[in-house]
């Protein structure tokens, strides 16, 4: 046998090698080639199927609750009583309740330090129309009789006195004619009967302003009175402001103002109707559109865990940011928020009546209304 010189076995190899790298290149490009329309195709089905996504992913089931962070209020909210406008400076001079007493809407719950200077008032300005009425039945009744009287006796003199002096004239006049009276005796009879006639017509005159009643002098005296009229009302009403009063039925729940103390702007009383309680529920601004009048909520008082019950009566119409917290420090404390108002039952109000301000969760089914037979309702305006 021949064996081939060296060098011819390598270029051989070489070869060789060469042939089955482009053989495995091929028989790649080929795999590549067939399998590239099928992932083509995949890739196209599966980019359409997300680009529809929205129309033919199944849809989520519908919410059947909406939760939301609240607190227990009076119906007729928290009343935060303060003293009318006139008693800057004052001090309570008499406290008449004490926390926890229910009182009716009007009774007096403080006295303060003005009042005896306003019952003061309120006297005077009583006894200055007391006078002004007076005066004006005077002057509608005109002088007194006595001076009537008087002066018609006067008028009856002069005319007495006239007619007397008139016949003595008549005689003069005779005389004078006969030569028997001179006419200067004449002329002194006639001055006295005209100055008789004077006093005459004077005394008429002071008898008929004696009786005329002029609608003028009226008009004086009745706006007098009616000035004092309007004075009692203002000293009045000052000393009804001397003390403070309940506006509604209900319980007070704190004293902030005490005997002697002064007082200020943040009131002196904080009360509320607990014989109505709600739940404030703090619904998020996305889910306020869900929530609407009647449906029934589900109450969890946060300290004790004590359920309670009661059904949407209100939904607020002012967003705002949230007031109860949650204790989890990274809580979104600037969440949106719209007040919901649930009007507890008369079972839960029993549990709560003494816990105004408590946290509780409130947990409002979208599809379920309450029986509102038996909840205990309230129309008090926000």
């Amino acid at each position: 046998m021949v064996s081939l010189p060296s060098f011819a076995k390598t270029a051989t190899a070489r070869i060789l090698i060469s042939t089955l790298v482009i053989a495995a290149a091929f028989v790649a490009g080929l795999a590549l080639a067939f399998s590239f329309p099928a992932q083509s195709s995949q890739t196209s089905d599966s980019a359409k199927t997300a680009v529809n996504g929205l129309s033919i992913s199944p849809a989520p089931g519908p919410r059947s609750t909406v939760h939301a962070l609240g607190r227990l209020e009076p119906a007729s909210r928290i009343l935060e009583l303060a003293p009318e406008s006139g008693n800057e400076g004052a001090t309570v001079a008499e406290l008449l309740v004490q926390e926890g007493d229910n009182v009716r809407a009007g009774t007096v719950l403080a006295v303060f330090d003005n009042v005896i200077r306003r019952q003061a008032s309120l006297a005077e300005a009583q006894a200055r129309l007391d006078v002004a009425i007076a005066r004006l039945e005077q002057v509608r009744s005109g002088a007194k009789a006595g001076d009537i009287a008087a002066q018609k006796a006067l008028l009856a003199l002069a005319l007495q006195q006239s007619s007397v002096a008139q016949k003595e004239l008549n005689r003069a006049i005779e005389l004078h004619e006969r030569k028997a009276l001179s006419a200067e005796e004449l002329d002194s009879r006639q001055w006295a009967l005209d100055r008789l006639k004077i006093e005459q017509l004077r005394a008429q005159g002071s008898l008929d302003s004696l009786q005329e009643v002029r609608e003028t002098d009226v008009r004086v005296a009745a706006m007098e009175v009616d000035a004092s009229r309007a004075a009692v009302k203002v000293a009045e009403a000052d000393l009804r402001s001397s003390s403070l009063r309940a506006p509604v039925d209900g319980r007070i729940l704190r004293i902030h103002t005490r005997v002697g103390e002064r007082l200020d702007q943040d009131g002196i009383i904080e009360m509320g109707d607990v014989d109505h309680m709600h739940a404030v529920a703090e619904v998020f601004e996305a889910d306020v559109a869900l929530v609407s009048i009647g449906m029934t909520v589900d109450v969890l008082l946060d300290g004790s865990g004590e359920q309670l019950s009661g059904a949407v009566v209100d939904v607020g119409h002012l967003v705002a940011r949230k007031i109860v917290l949650t204790n989890d420090p990274v809580s979104d404390t600037d969440a949106r928020v719209v007040e919901v108002r649930v009007a507890l039952d008369a079972a839960s109000i029993a549990k709560v009546a003494r816990l105004s301000n408590a946290r509780v969760e409130a947990f409002i089914r979208l599809n379920s209304q309450h029986p509102t037979s038996n909840l205990q309702h309230t129309t008090s305006t926000n």
